[in-house]
């Protein structure tokens, strides 16, 4: 419960700094300047697929030879895994300053200056090989389940990344680069932090090139390569759509299309800090063979999870008209809304079954996924690639078709995969599904209702209907989707927290 709620506290500090400076990017530079902000970020999101095969299961890997007292194993992994990213860095850096020395032939770029963006995508690839040293050193807080440690240095990360951004933008001139250089000089300032962080609760977690092994590399590569898959999969279903805009639509539908992504990039980033702070306790109980107790922890995690992720997206859907016209008044409200719909829709029906990709992770049975995430993001791109040469679509083609697919590849393959590991009957989580389902009907019956008893007319107004709906739906969910003893236990919980404090 720390994990998860240090976790929900970093995202929100973070979307409260999003929210106030892509509407000032979008007043002060432009829609195009906010769009090549993100692009930048999907440049690094290309460059980390060659990384990912090590990284993705190394903490896996480590945590589960700890868990079973293997610490000869568990080092050899470490060290391994360390050599593998600095020889990865070695071959990535030239290819990294080719890119930015040819970035105008790679991509559209009319309004913007030109210099500019290319020291902010120099910014962001020198903080993808920062953040490599920092995701090594932050593996001890997964082994050990003390996901709250990093989630309370990132927290300070992004309320210091916050007071950069207000400094630099109100004392000079503003740039586009600046949001890259920020998170850039903070992600090298946290790499010691994150050092001496890990000496102190793991000590025995140290490098030595002699613990270096082939074998080890093999091992993680093997499983690793299918998270890969799995991410160029994801590249090709959501990862390429700015890039898209910006080749076949325009540098200013990339910009609307960048904003339209802000919040539901936000509910997404739930989504995966609801999924990573629930990780490490399903790999600990898959590593101590407690096959009875992961399964009651998941449906708890699903539970948590159709509630929590539920609730923003539907009420933001709801109010997104509303919200959209106060926040940046420029741009076409209704257009934002629809895109933003369209980019998040595929969490409706799974807001509780997408905490099931832990347990791949956890039983390391990453392939069917992996291919799975790969085909549908190749037929996304076939798809989308038709409809922006056939039809008038144009950027809605872009977001709603990956999030159709991906409706159909959770419906069709995740779930029911999920079940087959678990040895389950296949049609075990369509209760989930329809859990969630449940969940964002409520939550959009309560906000038609409060929409007529609250017009939301300015951001006090909105706000109150917002914090309203939030409220009538939480309530709501936690009656439909715990039944009479889970109740009891969180009252009971919430009554000994109350004369704890």
């Amino acid at each position: 419960m720390i994990n998860l709620t240090t976790g929900i506290f970093t995202m929100l500090v973070s979307l409260i700094i999003n929210f106030f400076l892509s509407s000032y990017i979008v007043a002060e530079l432009g829609e195009e300047a906010n769009g090549f902000t993100q692009l930048a970020n999907n440049f690094v999101t290309y460059a980390s697929l060659l990384t990912l095969a090590f990284n993705s299961m190394a903490a896996r890997f480590i945590s589960v030879s700890y868990h079973e007292k293997e610490l000869d194993k568990m080092k050899e992994y470490y060290s391994s895994v360390i050599v593998c990213n600095a020889a990865m860095i070695l071959i990535l850096a030239p290819l990294a300053v080719a890119t930015i020395y040819n970035l105008e032939k790679l991509i559209v770029i009319e309004n913007a200056n030109v210099g500019h963006v290319k020291i902010l995508f120099g910014c962001v690839f020198v903080n993808f090989f920062a953040n490599l040293a920092v995701s090594v050193y932050s593996i001890s807080t997964f082994v050990l389940n003390r996901i709250y440690l990093q989630n309370m240095i990132n927290a300070i990360r992004t309320a210091l990344n916050g007071v950069l951004l207000l400094v630099m933008f109100s004392l000079l001139e503003p740039k586009v680069y600046y949001v890259s250089l920020c998170s850039m000089v903070l992600t090298l300032a946290a790499i010691p932090v994150y050092g001496v962080l890990q000496r102190r609760i793991m000590p025995q977690l140290r490098f030595s090139i002699r613990d270096f092994r082939v074998k080890a590399v093999g091992q993680m590569l093997k499983s690793g390569i299918w998270n890969t898959v799995n991410q160029g999969g994801n590249m090709l279903m959501t990862g390429l759509d700015l890039l898209l805009a910006n080749l076949f639509v325009s540098p200013a539908m990339m910009g609307l299309l960048s904003v339209a992504k802000v919040v539901p990039n936000a509910i997404i980033s739930l989504a995966s800090t609801l999924n990573s702070n629930f990780a490490p306790e399903i790999v600990m109980q898959y590593s101590k063979h407690n096959k009875a107790e992961m399964l009651h922890t998941l449906r708890s995690n699903m539970k948590i999870s159709s509630v929590l992720i539920s609730i923003p997206i539907m009420t933001f859907c709801s109010f997104g008209v509303q919200f959209y016209s106060l926040w940046v008044p420029s741009l076409d409200a209704k257009a934002l809304t629809i895109l933003s719909l369209l980019t998040c829709m595929a969490f409706i029906p799974s807001a509780g079954t997408q905490t099931l990709y832990n347990v791949f992770t956890a039983t390391n049975h990453l392939k069917v996924n992996s291919v799975a995430f790969l085909t549908t993001g190749i037929l996304n791109l076939g798809v989308v690639y038709f409809l922006l040469g056939h039809t008038s679509l144009g950027v809605y083609a872009i977001a709603g078709v990956s999030s159709s697919l991906t409706i159909v590849r959770n419906l069709l393959i995740t779930a029911p995969y999920t079940a087959k590991l678990l040895e389950l009957p296949w049609y075990e989580f369509y209760k989930d599904v329809g859990i969630s389902l449940l969940c964002c009907a409520l939550n959009l019956v309560a906000a038609l209702v409060v929409q007529l008893l609250i017009p939301a007319r300015g951001w006090v107004l909105l706000a109150v209907a917002v914090i309203v709906t939030c409220g009538i739906t939480l309530a709501a969910d936690l009656f439909v989707v715990l039944n009479q003893e889970e109740r009891k236990k969180l009252i009971n919980k919430v009554k000994r927290g109350r004369k704890n404090g």
